[in-house]
């Protein structure tokens, strides 16, 4: 299995789940070095470690085994928690909460001391 884009260089890129199962495969395999998968796949030698998962032995032994689709679960999990939120539920939330504050006292010079609660407590 080589990689036929070794001799591109190499820039961030997501790990598709093709990429993942030959990570998984060459693991099974024996290929324990981190930085020959990562050469095979292209990609950097830290990302193989990712969706690694503990195991028990039957002697109660734990070990690390990876799993592609494990690491695609991950992958899933943090790309959705990531700062990507929706703005407009953001905004809509402190506006409601402005309005309401201002709807039972205004002063306009606690307007930054607002936004500074709101900042805290989100």
């Amino acid at each position: 299995m080589t990689n036929s884009n070794s001799s591109i260089s190499r820039h961030y890129h997501q790990l598709n789940s093709e990429q993942r199962g030959q990570i998984q495969a060459l693991l099974d395999s024996g290929i324990t070095s981190c930085s020959a998968i990562a050469r095979e796949v292209g990609c950097h030698k830290s990302t193989i470690s990712r969706g690694s998962v503990l195991q028990r032995e039957h002697n109660y032994l734990l070990y690390e085994h990876y799993y592609a689709d494990t690491a695609q679960i991950y992958h899933d999990k943090r790309r959705k928690n990531c700062y990507k939120r929706d703005p407009l539920k953001h905004y809509a939330v402190f506006l409601r909460m402005l309005s309401k504050r201002f709807k039972a006292k205004f002063d306009a010079t606690s307007i930054d001391e607002f936004v500074g609660e709101f900042k805290q407590t989100m």
